[in-house]
């Protein structure tokens, strides 16, 4: 089955290998310097990953984001529009909860760039679940603004460097369990979000409001 038919009928797709190894490893190690010299962390006790070392609409990103567009309107047969990037560096405790994402993230992307998992299992990996049956209740939240969240398993993908989920952020859900291993592993993730051309966000959601890509504020 190709990616487009997959992710037609499953609103996700897993395509192993996209980005060149040689990309990913410069990548790595730009996030891995920026986190020792510059750390941005997630300091808001209600962010997504608190601590986390993460920075939206950083420029290399950007550009990944860039260069990743027309390659992806090709593997899922579809006109996409750019909205923004967002990358994190993941350490030992840190998960992700269950959740949908906001409107710019209409079609995502999660992007292994690197990992080093010092570990007693020599297979592990650290993948990210996705639910496609969640999309079938057309209510993401109840009368009170809580979140509703189906009570699939899901399934699980391990990623190596280059691998790509794509699937439709605000449909399913999509998660990772706790992050296991000791000091010194780590996983760089980037988020590389995207909207439907022929969607019902855009242009709203063009380039997540902001005068293009690159810039870190919606201010015209």
């Amino acid at each position: 089955m190709s990616n487009a038919k997959h992710f037609l009928d499953n609103k996700y797709a897993f395509i192993p290998g996209m980005i060149p190894l040689e990309i990913c490893n410069m990548a790595t190690r730009y996030a891995l310097i920026q986190k020792q010299a510059e750390y941005t962390p997630e300091d808001d006790p209600e962010a997504q990953v608190y601590m986390s070392h993460s920075r939206y609409s950083d420029t290399l990103m950007e550009t990944l984001l860039y260069f990743l567009h027309p390659q992806l309107e090709k593997e899922l047969n579809m006109e996409l529009c750019p909205t923004y990037s967002y990358y994190r560096v993941y350490t030992p405790g840190h998960d992700l909860k269950r959740h949908k994402d906001r409107e710019s993230c209409e079609i995502s992307t999660t992007i292994c760039l690197g990992s080093q998992y010092i570990h007693s299992n020599p297979d592990y990996n650290w993948g990210m679940y996705v639910d496609p049956d969640s999309h079938k209740s057309d209510i993401a939240y109840d009368d009170s603004g809580n979140f509703i969240s189906s009570n699939n398993k899901g399934i699980m993908y391990p990623q190596n460097p280059g691998d790509v989920i794509a699937y439709r952020g605000c449909d399913i859900e999509h998660w990772r369990d706790p992050f296991e291993g000791e000091d010194g592993s780590f996983q760089v993730q980037v988020f590389c979000h995207f909207i439907d051309k022929n969607g019902p966000f855009y242009p709203e959601w063009a380039y997540d409001k902001r005068p293009g890509l690159g810039y870190t504020t919606k201010d015209k």
